[in-house]
């Protein structure tokens, strides 16, 4: 039997190479399978993840594919691109210009919604004023109707008036007064209402006395007075509660129907406190039925025609007219009368409401505390103002016409 060679050695590399080029085949298909069913199951995923789409719908997408020209013509794609270049350079240049600006500027430039709030209240601060313009415009059409219809000022006829011929006043004049007002008479009869108030106040149990007093004088002593009679009394003086005393005037003079004879037959009388003090005053108004026309008080039985009577009887009488403005005329023509009948001495003054105001005397007051300045004790006396005293004028002397 022939012996069997014996393999070259050449031979091994080769057999090598074949072993590792086969692994590496291997892996590579391994991989490939690997890659293989990743990417299937990537594909899967995505399919699973698209919306479903109906088959009309899907027409309709491929048909707007099919519309839409992919392959557009380079250069108009360049000159398009070229133009927005260009407005994106203008836009670059403005910024930096406003830039420049607000670094120059010493104002800042308006935040726009700033400006957006100022331009909404501007626009409702137009509308207010147009409204009121509109408003005034009105206003001024309607004044000018009423004055189209407005009649023409015609003057009153003239009123003649004669010179005053002062004279002066009677020894221990009494004086008797007649307010002039609505070209009416009302004698005022100051000096039975002053009597008829004195006894009301010294009534017992009148029901709004507080207190009676004793005056006393620096010396401390009481001071006196005369009586009715003749001798001499310690005076004193009563306070009385304002609110009960009006109540009680109101009830007697007011509330009531006048009588015939009664003294305040054609006056309403109120009585009030003098501000900032203790005294009394009295105001009389005229009713509004109250008084006599000139015509009435021709008549020989008025009750102007019988007070003139009556004082032409003492020579120290004086019949005293308070005149409002309204009724010049009717003091004119009572004035007539009194020239060309009784021929009393007369005086007068202008009165700007129909009021006569008559101060009780001291003797009479209400309770009152005046108010003392802050930090003042009470009972304290006013301080004297310093420097010279004031110069006081005096009044003229009072004089019959």
């Amino acid at each position: 039997m022939a012996r069997r060679a014996k393999p070259h050695d050449e031979e091994l590399p080769f057999v090598a190479l074949m072993d590792t080029m086969t692994n590496v085949v291997g892996v590579l298909i391994i991989v490939l399978v690997m890659i293989g069913i990743g990417l299937a199951k990537s594909v899967q995923k995505v399919l699973s993840d698209l919306p479903k789409v109906s088959e009309e719908e899907h027409a309709k997408l491929k048909k707007e594919v099919s519309e839409f020209d992919a392959k557009r013509d380079p250069a108009e794609v360049q000159a398009e691109t070229d133009k927005l270049l260009a407005e994106l350079a203008k836009i670059a240049e403005k910024y930096k210009e406003l830039e420049s600006q607000k670094e120059t500027s010493p104002v800042p430039l308006e935040d726009l919604d700033a400006l957006g709030k100022q331009l909404e209240v501007a626009k409702k601060e137009q509308t207010t004023r147009k409204l009121t313009v509109d408003q005034l415009l009105t206003m001024i059409d309607q004044l000018n109707l009423k004055l189209d219809k407005t009649p023409k000022f015609e003057a009153p006829p003239p009123v003649v008036v004669r010179l005053p011929n002062a004279r002066p006043m009677p020894d221990k004049a009494q004086i008797h007064r007649v307010l002039v007002s609505e070209n009416k008479l009302v004698c005022l009869r100051i000096q039975d209402f002053s009597k008829v108030l004195e006894d009301e106040f010294n009534k017992d149990g009148n029901g709004y006395t507080l207190r009676k007093e004793a005056v006393k004088g620096p010396d401390g002593k009481p001071v006196m007075k005369k009586s009715a009679s003749g001798t001499q009394v310690p005076q004193r003086k009563m306070f009385f509660d304002l609110a009960k005393m009006e109540a009680h005037f109101n009830d007697l003079f007011n509330k009531r129907k006048p009588r015939i004879g009664d003294i305040n037959r054609d006056v309403l009388v109120q009585v009030t406190q003098v501000p900032n003090s203790p005294n009394i005053q009295f105001k009389l108004a005229p009713r509004p039925e109250g008084g006599e026309t000139i015509q009435q008080a021709t008549s020989q039985n008025s009750t102007f025609r019988t007070l003139l009577k009556e004082l032409k009887k003492d020579p120290r009488s004086v019949i005293w007219f308070h005149v409002c403005k309204d009724s010049i005329p009717a003091y004119l023509a009572a004035r007539d009368i009194i020239d060309n009948t009784e021929q009393v001495p007369v005086g007068w003054e202008m009165f700007d409401k129909p009021l006569y105001s008559m101060n009780m005397p001291q003797d009479y007051a209400v309770d009152f505390v005046p108010v003392q300045p802050a930090g003042t004790a009470p009972g304290t006396p006013a301080a004297k103002p310093a420097g010279p005293p004031p110069i006081v004028i005096a009044a003229p002397k009072t004089t019959v016409d």
